[in-house]
């Protein structure tokens, strides 16, 4: 039996009782076990509330300290900026407290004060109790940074994962409080960039006439028109209506599949004319892998990247190069989508890390980047690649376009050939001393899984997310390691 269930029955059974003294003791000792009992309550609610207040500060002392300012304003405001969302439906009311004390280069000390409402505790004139905690970060030193961004944008990134928002908002939010933790500070040395990838990635179609792409003149078709004399018509009967499912990059769409029964008939003769129309093919900034050898594979030159024309895009957002501008960075990520018109891509994660690389290297394709480091210092390059899935698109040698893979055991042979692509390019990343971060968003396949840890640098840059919920303190934890902010107290 609970404990408010034995209390219960105990003041029904003095409530029964006919004697007198009975009544009054009751009558003296039944607001105290109110009070008792209640505050017991209360008292788990203050304890869950200082858990969580703790947690959300370790969070929002993290992000204020990866911005390596010691301006005590810019701190604090970093945090309560932090902790507006992340409060918000736990026990603590809102709008608490927070102060910075002893900022240095090396680190602070920051405390958070605030409340929890009572529920029987008021009755005694106690309606709040107060929640105070306190963490002490430190940072490493201050480096030049040149980080780039190559995002999953995918169409499985408009379905939910746990969190309740879809992954392409959860990951826009994410992505900007990493952002926020590393270019809070206007003086830091640092740069950003971003890579939007599915099954191609868009260079963008200002580089047209750049020496490292070789894109065709637009073509224009018109096709000859055609006349028929048409003597019968279709007739088609719907039977039982039926809905069917497919999946596309790991969404599951239904659609309407209801058979139909047709029979031909007979009808007065009449022309009906096709064709004549113009169709044209664009390059919408869209480029596949150089099918050449294994160019595919490095940023060597010597062989341009081939544009892809077609009658409608089939690629995303364009890449933005190397930035130190704040904005420039915030609107690349709040401009991210995950389709464009019909058009829904799938993975082919080799696309994204070709040219995370290209973004970071400091020759063209874009040339915004440093000079390679010694050991990766002045400037610290870093990589962080994320996805939500598998592999799903194959390379083709003849043309170096991303294509979906033969059905049986050859597509399977082929999605395998994909993923030791994956692989050799987070190697060739690695042997040019960039640090690569990977973070797997609700990934279940368990190749997946492996591919995405082996490629990152080392065992703590693989970061496994099972739920949109947890993927901000995925990039702030990216952000605490790439300045070693660690929490010591």
């Amino acid at each position: 039996m609970t404990g408010p269930r034995r209390l219960a029955n105990f003041v029904r059974s003095l409530a029964s009782s006919r004697r007198g003294n009975v009544a009054i003791i009751t009558a003296l000792v039944f607001p105290f076990l109110i009070v008792l009992g209640g505050g017991a309550i209360d008292f788990h609610r203050g304890y869950t509330a200082k858990a969580q207040a703790q947690d959300a500060i370790d969070l929002a002392a993290i992000s204020a300290a990866s911005s390596r300012t010691i301006d005590t304003d810019q701190l604090e405001g970093i945090a309560v900026d932090y902790l507006a969302g992340n409060i918000a439906g736990r026990l603590m009311n809102p709008n608490p407290t927070v102060e910075v004390h002893d900022p240095e280069v090396s680190g602070f000390r920051m405390t958070l004060s605030g409340s929890v409402d009572s529920i029987f505790l008021g009755l005694v004139g106690i309606p709040t109790m107060p929640v105070e905690v306190e963490t002490v970060v430190e940072r490493g030193t201050m480096e030049t940074i040149e980080l780039v961004l190559v995002l999953d944008n995918t169409w499985s990134m408009s379905a939910p994962a746990g969190g309740g928002v879809t992954k392409i908002a959860a990951l826009k939010s994410a992505s900007n409080v990493l952002v926020n933790a590393l270019m809070a500070n206007p003086d830091a040395a640092v740069k950003l960039g971003v890579v939007p990838y599915g099954d191609y990635v868009n260079v963008g179609t200002g580089n047209r006439g750049a020496s490292w792409l070789s894109v065709p003149a637009d073509i224009s078709t018109t096709s000859q028109r055609v006349c028929t004399t048409i003597t019968t018509r279709n007739v088609c009967t719907r039977g039982a209506t039926k809905t069917c499912t497919r999946s596309r990059d790991g969404v599951v769409e239904s659609y309407d599949c209801t058979p139909q029964t047709c029979r031909t008939e007979p009808v007065a003769p009449y022309q009906s004319c096709s064709g004549g129309t113009t169709t044209v093919q664009r390059w919408f900034g869209c480029v596949t892998s150089r099918p050449q050898g294994t160019h595919r594979l490095n940023d060597n030159a010597g062989f341009p990247y081939p544009g892809l024309l077609a009658t409608s895009q089939n690629c995303l957002t364009a890449i933005t190069p190397l930035t130190d501008r704040k904005a420039t960075i915030t609107a690349a990520i709040n401009a991210l989508v995950v389709n464009v018109g019909n058009y829904k891509p799938e993975t082919y994660i080799p696309s994204g890390l070709m040219w995370g690389i290209n973004v970071l290297s400091p020759t063209e394709p874009f040339s915004q980047g440093a000079a390679y480091g010694t050991n990766n210092t002045r400037p610290r390059k870093i990589m962080v690649l994320m996805t939500d899935g598998e592999n799903t698109l194959r390379f083709n040698p003849s043309n170096g376009l991303h294509q979906a893979p033969s059905g049986g055991n050859a597509g399977v042979t082929q999605l395998a050939a994909t993923n030791t692509d994956t692989t050799a390019l987070c190697n060739y990343a690695k042997s040019k001393k960039i640090e690569v971060y990977t973070v797997a968003l609700a990934v279940t396949s368990n190749t997946a899984r492996n591919l995405l840890s082996a490629c990152a640098s080392e065992a703590d840059n693989y970061f496994d997310v099972r739920d949109t919920a947890l993927l901000e303190e995925a990039f702030l934890g990216i952000a605490a390691s790439i300045y070693k902010v660690r929490i010591v107290s």
